[in-house]
């Protein structure tokens, strides 16, 4: 709305001032009268008629909503990104870490060969290279069960995005992940293969020496708002979809609890990327909501990157277009709201403006008011109506 704005000022400027010539030079002789008078009323019509109350109204009323925001923890980098949210008809969530804490507890260990701990530590031997939360789970219940990794020499650290980590412990080829990393490095792992199908929550493999050793059973608990925010989400007439890299009937399970309109799950981060990019293509806008964890270009290729402040990672904070530091899903609808008042507002303010500039250039050019009233209420008095109207953001019950 900013560039319709200017585009418009524009094509206004030129026109106005034409009109004035004209109003001073072509009048006189059409109507007549004395030329000092007609050059006064025209004067009078560019003192109206001067575009600064719609050009300064618009982004201050985009200031004013992301000032408002922030005051509610979230950070809207640029006024664009106001306007994108009032249209945005489709929001995707990032499963871990954004619908649920991202802050997974082991929950069960199955081990088949090698003992419970000794596959634990080699997993978490590996794990603590990952920023993963997965990663960091079985980190942490190491720690808890003081279980000493640090005598474990480890080598050849490479960890393969969406599917989970590799390299060698104490000179073992040591593979933590999912099934597709197993089938990946062609690890045998047939004697767990069972068990983590049939696993209720998500879960990873260890290998070692290309063997199957364990199944790690690890629950993640869905954030308390994230209900209240895909309902909001849903009276807004914005439709909602879900992205996972876990098992589809993990997926669907917290979609079904969640009451999430898409669901899409066992994805690697360049397939979030190309389902992001064929959502925008149908959907209209489309605003992605991800903590920066095997999501970010997803993030990027949105129209709106939202991203998790509290838990994301750095190329998130860096790469999102909003970002709630507080983590707080209930924002989102929120922001689609003050979005959509603020485009209200911006529309307002441009029709009032137009609207008193229109009527008191004819009074002016008719000779019913002064030179000096259009000079205090013909456009900065109207200026400070507007900025007033605007003023209303910071008092709406969204």
């Amino acid at each position: 709305i900013e560039k319709l704005v200017d585009r418009f000022a524009r094509i206004y400027v030129p026109i106005v001032i034409a009109l004035a010539v004209f109003t001073a030079i072509a009048v006189p002789q059409i109507l007549g009268g004395s030329f000092q008078t007609w050059i006064y009323r025209s004067l009078i019509l560019l003192v109206i008629s001067c575009p600064s109350a719609f050009i300064v109204s618009v982004p201050a009323t985009i200031f004013t909503a992301v000032t408002v925001a922030a005051r509610r923890g979230v950070i809207i980098k640029g006024g664009v990104y106001v306007e994108k949210l009032a249209r945005v008809k489709k929001v995707i969530f990032d499963k871990t870490g954004t619908l649920t804490l991202g802050k997974p507890e082991v929950h069960e260990i199955k081990s088949v060969g090698k003992s419970t701990e000794q596959a634990l530590m080699y997993a978490a031997a590996l794990d603590q290279f990952s920023n993963h939360p997965i990663a960091q789970a079985i980190v942490k219940r190491v720690a808890e069960k003081n279980l000493d990794i640090s005598k474990l020499k480890v080598t050849d650290v490479t960890e393969v995005p969406g599917k989970g980590i590799v390299g060698y412990v104490d000179g073992n080829h040591v593979a933590v992940g999912n099934m597709e990393l197993m089938k990946e490095y062609a690890c045998d792992c047939r004697q767990i293969e069972g068990v983590y199908e049939n696993e209720k929550h998500t879960s990873v493999c260890v290998s070692v020496e290309k063997m199957g050793t364990a199944s790690v059973c690890v629950i993640d608990d869905v954030r308390k708002d994230a209900i209240q925010a895909v309902n909001a989400l849903k009276k807004a007439r914005i439709s909602t979809a879900m992205l996972t890299g876990d098992k589809r009937e993990i997926a669907e399970e917290i979609a079904g609890i969640l009451n999430v309109d898409e669901v899409h799950a066992e994805l690697f981060p360049e397939d979030k990327l190309e389902i992001v990019e064929e959502m925008k293509g149908k959907n209209g806008l489309v605003a992605m909501v991800g903590d920066g964890v095997n999501d970010a270009p997803a993030l990027a290729a949105s129209d709106v990157g939202i991203a998790m402040g509290g838990g994301g990672v750095d190329v998130a904070l860096e790469s999102a277009d909003v970002v709630l530091v507080k983590d707080e899903l209930a924002q989102i609808p929120y922001l689609v709201k003050l979005s959509g008042k603020t485009m209200e507002v911006a529309k307002q303010n441009i029709a009032a403006s137009l609207i008193v500039k229109i009527l008191l250039g004819a009074l002016g050019i008719m000779g019913f008011i002064p030179l000096w009233f259009t000079v205090a209420s013909g456009d900065d008095g109207v200026t400070m109506l507007l900025l007033l109207n605007t003023l209303r953001l910071t008092k709406a019950k969204l």
